[in-house]
């Protein structure tokens, strides 16, 4: 049989490059880039390319799955679906909508039915019980854009074509593409950046591939990086800023001013352990500049000063005049959703927030989450029986794994969505195989608004799906039509496809479902200056120093007052192979990184087994030499399971931020020793 060849996108990660699938039949030989793709430009990582392999990987889940006398076995859709329907709806009659839960990771939000289900099935049942990947690794983002300019989910990003300054701080865009710029082909794009005159810094602990193609490196001692943001505001702020702009657009300067001012050029480089001629040079390629951009990644986000962190990051681009702004960084509003087209409140000062669950009100839900460190709580106290898990491995992802892990198992119904065997559909009492990207038609919902460009684009189904794996909608319809609730109106879901369902999508954008589908890319012009127009009317001006963040700033003065206790620092890693808990080929490995100065004095040679170990708990692995990483700290890359799961060392209880209820995965205190 002669092979043939189909164009899509890939949604392995948000960045959607262009992919060409070449089949012979059913089979999925191979996949490459596609050269004539507008946004990606003929890049795709190695991630992509495994699509072939990961389709046809032999734990694929191609029937549904029902646990009975303590033992899954494969069963028909009737089945699992009666049996799911029937307790859910007693969950639901006998302790209300909350306790039933979901939550949602990569897998569901990168499957536009799959994000379409998860919204129908909160919103029709009532559940208050939300949970996502959110609070594991980026809800800092949220609050600190709720907060200081009244839009929950704002994503700057670099404009590209005409930004003359860069700044990566926890992210390492080579590898992962960062979450929110979805930087398509880095290292080009780097090299396009820096060739019409742009400087590229990055901040972090280690020399990471960035780093490596930067103008500029300084690596501070982990969850310092908002210190030099202090010292960059404070000394534009004397020298620099755009007062101009700060005086029309902004309000709390003097706030602000009173805020950054302890770090002056020695405090600073003596808290992050640099040299002052680093801090410097960086301040002139700021003034130089003009303009710029922050970006940041999960080493922000995920460590004790994240919030503190991503707010400094938006004061300086306000102080400089660059937050949605030519020049800058601006904020693309989604092709689908349009958010600069919509009436919406603003945020208070304070964000939107709730009070955390029940067990746990001290963690308050953000973005309409409650944090994940409360669902062992939950269930423990039985206000959560049931979890249904749109395409996420619970076990790799969600924190303090033994305790949590535990929990799951005493949940009356644990229904997981899912494309493969992971360490959830183990424990899980009904999994339900959902298909997989190459199977299905698909639009980039969510992701449209992280696009570098205002841009959205569909692609049709490659392959007919494997065994009996079915669309997230369907699934979820055809259980909605058993507990008697309608979770699609309007759709009639017996005779719905996937591309009725994406129609469905659109119905109220201004993205036509015929012209994208026989388009594939749909492009708008982009929109710069909307935010800024919605933060004037709505708030005044942006908020320069919210009182929270501030507040959150000064606490921390008393553990840069601190001695070292001598211990090292975990920090987070990508790894080029393995995308979160999706491990798609087995060329990445599990080590443990360290500089080898730290392995020396502990030591430990290249090779040994080493015990990891925090306050709350420990893991094993293979250490590996890394000289790019800064002395006193260490990687240990997350996504992996049991005795190798990074989140057996983290707490639901200690070091939880009173802000966003997200604990503290990155900069943790460790030790290591071989076994």
């Amino acid at each position: 049989m002669a092979s043939t060849e189909r164009k899509s996108f890939c949604r392995i990660c948000g960045s959607g490059c262009g992919i060409i699938v070449e089949l012979e039949g059913q089979q999925v030989l191979k996949v490459r880039a596609d050269r004539e793709h507008p946004v990606s430009r003929g890049y795709t990582c190695p991630k992509g390319r495994s699509l072939p392999g990961d389709h046809h990987r032999e734990d694929r889940i191609d029937v549904p799955l029902i646990r009975e006398n303590g033992k899954l076995r494969p069963t028909t859709w009737d089945h699992v679906l009666d049996d799911l329907a029937a307790r859910l709806s007693g969950i639901v009659e006998q302790a209300g909508p909350r306790g039933v839960g979901t939550f949602i990771g990569g897998g569901g939000f990168l499957d536009a039915s799959g994000f379409l289900s998860l919204l129908s099935f909160l919103r029709t049942v009532g559940t208050p019980s939300a949970y996502s990947d959110m609070t594991i690794d980026s809800v800092a983002k949220t609050v600190a854009a709720e907060m200081v300019t009244g839009i929950s989910g704002l994503e700057p990003r670099a404009d590209l074509n005409r930004t003359k300054l860069v700044i990566f701080m926890g992210t390492n865009p080579v590898i992962s593409h960062t979450r929110t710029i979805n930087m398509h082909a880095p290292t080009a794009a780097m090299r396009d950046m820096r060739a019409h005159g742009a400087e590229l810094w990055t901040i972090d602990p280690r020399n990471s591939e960035t780093a490596q193609r930067s103008n500029g490196h300084i690596a501070p001692r982990p969850g310092t990086d908002y210190a030099i943001l202090g010292y960059l505001i404070r000394e534009l702020l004397q020298e620099g800023a755009d007062f101009d702009y700060i005086q029309r657009h902004a309000q709390g300067a003097e706030r602000l001013k009173a805020a950054v001012e302890r770090f002056t050029l020695e405090r600073t480089a003596a808290v992050c352990g640099i040299e002052q001629q680093q801090l410097a040079d960086l301040l002139s390629a700021v003034r130089r500049a003009g303009r710029l951009s922050v970006e940041t990644g999960t080493g922000i986000t995920m460590q004790r000063a994240g919030n503190v962190t991503q707010w400094l990051s938006l004061a300086l681009m306000i102080v400089t005049g660059s937050l949605d702004r030519e020049g800058g960084a601006w904020v693309n509003p989604g092709l689908i959703n349009r958010k600069d087209l919509k009436d919406f409140p603003a945020a208070p000062e304070e964000g939107w927030n709730r009070p955390g669950p029940e067990s746990r009100p001290e963690l308050r839900g953000t973005a309409g989450d409650y944090p994940c460190a409360a669902i062992p709580d939950e269930i423990a106290a039985r206000h959560l029986q049931a979890m249904l898990v749109f395409g996420g491995n619970l076990e790799t992802c969600l924190p303090e794994t033994g305790r949590t892990y535990e929990a799951l198992k005493q949940l009356d119904v644990l229904a997981v969505l899912d494309v493969r065997h992971t360490r959830t559909t183990d424990i899980a009492t009904h999994v339900l195989p959902t298909k997989d990207q190459l199977e299905r038609s698909d639009i980039s919902f969510v992701t449209d608004s992280s696009f570098p460009l205002m841009v959205t684009q569909y692609t049709p189904a490659m392959v007919e799906p494997l065994g009996q794996r079915k669309a997230y909608w369907w699934v979820v319809g055809q259980l909605g039509k058993r507990m008697g609730m309608d979770f699609f109106p309007g759709l009639d879901i017996e005779t719905a496809t996937d591309d009725t369902v994406i129609e469905y999508i659109l119905a109220n954008s201004d993205v036509d479902f015929a012209e994208i589908q026989s388009e594939r890319l749909m492009f708008g012009e982009p929109v710069i200056g909307w935010v800024q127009r919605f933060v004037d009317e709505k708030i005044g001006g942006w908020r320069l120093a919210p009182q929270p963040l501030a507040d959150q700033l000064r606490d921390l003065e008393a553990r840069e007052n601190a001695e070292e206790a001598g211990s090292l620092i975990l920090i987070p890693r990508r790894q080029k192979y393995h995308e979160n808990s999706k491990l798609l080929e087995v060329r990445d490995k599990p080590f443990v990184f360290m500089n080898s100065q730290d392995a020396r004095k502990a030591g430990i040679e290249e090779g040994a087994l080493v015990e990891v170990r925090s306050a709350n708990g420990n893991v094993r692995r293979s250490m590996k030499i890394d000289d790019t990483l800064r002395a006193g700290c260490i990687n240990v890359p997350h996504g992996w399971s049991d005795e190798m799961n990074v989140n057996r060392l983290t707490s639901t209880t200690r070091d939880v931020d009173p802000i966003t209820g997200m604990l503290l995965y990155s900069g943790l205190e460790v030790s290591v020793e071989a076994v």
